[in-house]
């Protein structure tokens, strides 16, 4: 889950910001014309706890209130600062608050770590608020990132960091609504030695039950570096958008069926049988919809705790849920099959690890006359160097649809030896639904690199790959 973070320079727009301004004509646009800032990262340096918190909600609206928890070690003044990501001519990210004040901070204090709990492994902090923040009435739906600093003692200069989403309020009917896939970062969140996983869980034993109320890991990349390229592409060419997560998708289904295009963002592995649901019923009804990233949707969890808790056992002979339709298993694996091809048209083909070989998808010479290949410069020898890992989708033929069309493809093996295909690919539902899968995570690489491995550079044959397919996703029918 490690990368590199790379911040292009400079303004690509050729105009003043002014001119921009002028010409706005969405809330995006207005909000990418402000004065941005390059003092944020994605990167702790609080890596021993000096200094960590977290949010009680993964979300909210603007004019509602985010609660923080934070802890110092030791006992030290700290600030927050608050940016809300995007692409500000280059700079990626606008400050936006801070708590208290950007001039002076807060008294911290060191709170405890609680050990595992020995049947569920979960790890719930459980410490006081100690910093609220109201957003305003008029804030732009968003990305944020809360960057906790220690500003005196020993560790001064430290800093972690906390995301955030900002939602868009019902008035506000964006063209795009992007999901963040917060039950993917919170699945791998080892805090407290525990994470869905034995590779970096105490004792190798993963925990079948994560909690939200503690902090994100800073050991680890705060996990939303396969979802930054996408959001700064889409920001930088300002397009309509708003954003929600996961979470909310399970609380509030119908929301997906208000937008014309709904984009599932990053690594989004993890999905309850209410958000299963929402995906196909918006589906159905019309929407289009868009994978940017891969092994979305492959496994089935379930929320407790007022969905701040998340359940994942993995094998249901140890799953204690007595409905068969609830177990946490693959949706392929449940007692009635929900293939995620019938849904995405690809699923899970493989993986390798960050650092892995560098792969390259191709274009298939049988697409090349599809309108979203108009104008790209693409051929049938055209590459798309390091576009697939470290995880990757291919073609289920047991349940491929019938129209599907297949843009970019790899064929190769991966670290076993064992030969493996990934596959970029559209199909059209019944409704009329598009729906766009990029079929590996690296995919969204060649759109922004912001954090992509070293040496990658966007490809402006898929950027206006990507615009084609966009202009088509939102195109009223």
């Amino acid at each position: 889950m490690l990368g590199l973070l790379v911040i292009a320079s400079g303004s690509a727009w050729g105009v003043t910001r002014e001119s921009v301004a002028a010409r706005a004509r969405n809330p995006v646009q207005k909000e990418n014309a402000k004065k941005g800032s390059r003092s944020w990262s994605l990167d702790s340096t609080a890596t021993q706890g000096e200094i960590v918190g977290y949010a009680t909600e993964v979300s909210v609206l603007p004019n509602q209130v985010v609660h923080f928890h934070v802890s110092t070690t030791p006992a030290a003044r700290y600030q927050i600062v608050l940016y809300r990501l995007g692409w500000y001519g280059g700079a990626g990210a606008r400050q936006f608050a801070c708590i208290p004040a950007c001039k002076r901070g807060r008294q911290g204090a060191p709170r405890p770590v609680p050990p595992p709990d020995p049947n569920t492994g979960i790890v719930r902090a459980g410490w006081p608020v100690t910093d609220t923040y109201r957003f305003p009435r008029n804030a732009v739906s968003g990305y944020f990132l809360v960057k906790l600093k220690l500003i005196s003692g020993r560790d001064e200069g430290k800093v972690s960091y906390i995301p955030l989403i900002l939602r868009a309020p019902v008035s506000r009917r964006a063209a795009i609504l992007v999901q963040a896939s917060v039950n993917t970062w919170q699945a791998f969140n080892a805090w407290g030695g525990k994470s869905l996983y034995a590779f970096n869980s105490t004792d190798q034993v993963p925990a079948n039950h994560v909690s939200f109320d503690r902090p994100y890991d800073p050991e680890g990349a705060v996990p939303i570096q396969y979802e930054i390229g996408l959001l700064r592409f889409l920001e930088r060419n300002g397009y309509n958008v708003s954003y929600t997560t996961d979470v909310d998708t399970d609380r509030r289904p119908a929301e997906l069926r208000r937008h014309r295009l709904v984009v599932s963002s990053g690594h989004d592995a993890y999905w309850t049988k209410q958000q299963r649901d929402a995906f196909e019923a918006a589906r159905d009804s019309g929407t289009n919809l868009g994978f940017i990233g891969a092994d979305i949707g492959e496994w089935q969890i379930r929320y407790e705790n007022n969905r701040r808790t998340i359940v994942e056992y993995r094998d249901a002979a140890l799953d204690p849920e007595t409905d068969p339709a609830l177990e946490t298993v693959r949706f392929d694996d449940l007692a009635s099959p929900r293939p995620v091809c019938q849904l995405r048209g690809v699923s899970f083909g493989g993986l390798d690890p960050n650092n892995g070989p560098r792969r390259a998808y191709v274009v298939n010479r049988a697409a090349l006359k599809d309108a979203w290949f108009r104008r790209t410069g693409f051929t049938a020898k055209s590459r798309l160097g390091d576009s697939v890992g470290f995880v990757w989708d291919t073609i289920q033929p047991s349940c491929a649809a019938p129209n599907t069309t297949i843009f970019f493809s790899y064929r190769g093996r991966n670290t076993t030896g064992t030969p493996t295909t990934a596959q970029a690919v559209r199909y059209v539902a019944p409704s009329g639904a598009r729906i766009f899968s990029s079929g590996s995570l690296r995919f969204v690489w060649g759109l922004d690199n912001a954090y992509a491995r070293k040496g990658v550079r966007p490809n402006p044959r898929l950027q206006r790959f990507m615009k084609n397919a966009l202009a088509a996703l939102t195109s009223k029918r």
